[in-house]
């Protein structure tokens, strides 16, 4: 007798599903969340350079102001009149736009160096003092009378006495390679001369330059005939300068730099 047509069929095949080597999530499990963008902005908000401008402007006139701690993103972008995506679309974080407001400003840093160099190239002489000292300040008065130098001096000078990490970096960065090449030059111009008394007339000089182009008390103190910054008494700045580091370099060792053990200069 023969067996029932069923069981003399052959196995029927399972279809399988190609997959893709990774276990299927559970039902009802979330989705892993895609990457963000680094700012989401309108596309015609991008476009425009004018916006990156207003933003610079905005957050060096702020942190000149007010320091950098005490000024957010958002204020910036507040002043500046543009989204808040926006600002990180072009500068990214907080840190990254304060050291693209000194990077805005380079070329006048730059200018500074290379000026100094060009004197310290020139050998010994006391005559080179003077020399060193107006390339060293007069960069930095000219921007001063410019729309937006006073408040960039005033961010440096903040900058210089702020003890946060941000603010140190900034100087170490951009400002560090000034002072190198300062000594370098003096030293040439004043051979034999101690570093530790060279940094130490640097800190004299670079003290007076900041009150000279930041310090708008002046113009309270004078009833309002003096301004900060003016490059009518540019002259009589240079000469002040010049001529109190070769008395503060030659003057003993006030500070006792050269006998204190262990004493290291940058």
């Amino acid at each position: 007798m023969a067996p029932p047509p069923e069981e003399n069929a052959p196995p029927a095949k399972t279809a399988r599903k190609r997959t893709s080597g990774r276990a299927a999530a559970p039902t009802g499990a979330p989705k892993p969340a895609r990457a963000r963008p680094r700012s989401a902005v309108p596309a015609a908000e991008a476009q425009r350079p004018d916006r990156r401008a207003d933003i610079l402007e905005s957050a060096e006139i702020l942190f000149a102001e007010r320091g950098y701690a005490a000024v957010s993103v958002r204020d910036i972008a507040a002043r500046a009149g543009v989204p808040l995506a926006l600002v990180g679309y072009y500068f990214g974080r907080k840190p990254e736009l304060f050291a693209t407001v000194f990077e805005h400003r380079k070329v006048n840093l730059d200018e500074r160096i290379a000026r100094i160099r060009e004197v310290g190239a020139k050998g010994p002489g006391r005559g080179r003092v003077e020399e060193i000292v107006r390339a060293w300040a007069e960069p930095v008065v000219r921007l001063h009378g410019t729309a937006s130098g006073d408040s960039f001096s005033l961010l440096v000078a903040r900058t210089a006495w702020d003890p946060g990490p941000e603010a140190t970096a900034i100087i170490e960065r951009f400002y560090d390679p000034l002072v190198d090449a300062f000594l370098e030059a003096m030293g040439a111009a004043l051979p034999g001369t101690e570093r530790g008394r060279l940094l130490w007339a640097y800190e004299y000089a670079v003290g007076a330059l900041l009150m000279y182009v930041a310090d708008k008390r002046i113009e309270r103190l004078s009833g309002g005939t003096a301004t900060a910054g003016d490059p009518a008494v540019f002259e009589p700045f240079v000469r002040f300068v010049s001529a109190g580091i070769p008395a503060a370099v030659e003057a003993g060792d006030p500070a006792g730099l050269e006998g204190r053990e262990g004493h290291k200069t940058k």
